[in-house]
C-alpha cells in the first residue's frame, strides 16, 4: 500500500509528507520503502487512491534531457495539484528541481 505519512515526528528522520510504501499488521503500518525500519499509528498515513507512477530507487531521465539518468530518492505529495513529484538524484548529486509524473521517463 502507499500512502503519505503525516506524522510531525517524521519531520526528524526527514519523511514529514513523505510518500511512503507500507504494510499493515494488526492496526499498526510498518515503512517498507524507502526506509524499512519505521512503524506507525495507521491513522498518521493517508492512503493514496493510485501508487506512484515512478518508485524509490527507479532510474528515471528528464523529458527535456533524455541523455541525462538519475534515481528516484524522493517522492512528495503535492496537496494543491493532488498528485506526487519527485526528486532525483545524477551522479550521486540530488537535484533541487520538482518533476511531476510527465516530466519523467522511466529508464527500466
Amino acid at each position: 500500500m502507499w500512502g503519505i505519512w503525516l506524522d510531525s515526528k517524521a519531520l526528524e528522520v526527514g519523511l514529514f509528507q513523505a510518500v511512503v510504501q507500507y504494510k499493515t499488521d494488526n492496526g499498526k503500518a510498518f515503512v517498507r520503502l524507502p526506509k524499512a525500519k519505521y512503524g506507525l499509528e495507521i491513522e498518521r498515513i493517508r492512503e493514496l487512491p493510485v501508487p506512484p507512477r515512478f518508485v524509490y530507487g527507479e532510474q528515471v531521465s528528464p523529458c527535456n534531457h533524455p541523455d541525462m539518468t538519475g534515481v528516484i530518492v524522493g517522492i512528495r505529495w503535492h496537496f494543491k495539484r493532488n498528485c506526487c513529484f519527485y526528486t532525483i538524484s545524477v551522479n550521486g548529486k540530488k537535484r533541487s528541481k520538482r518533476y511531476f509524473d510527465e516530466d519523467l521517463i522511466s529508464r527500466v
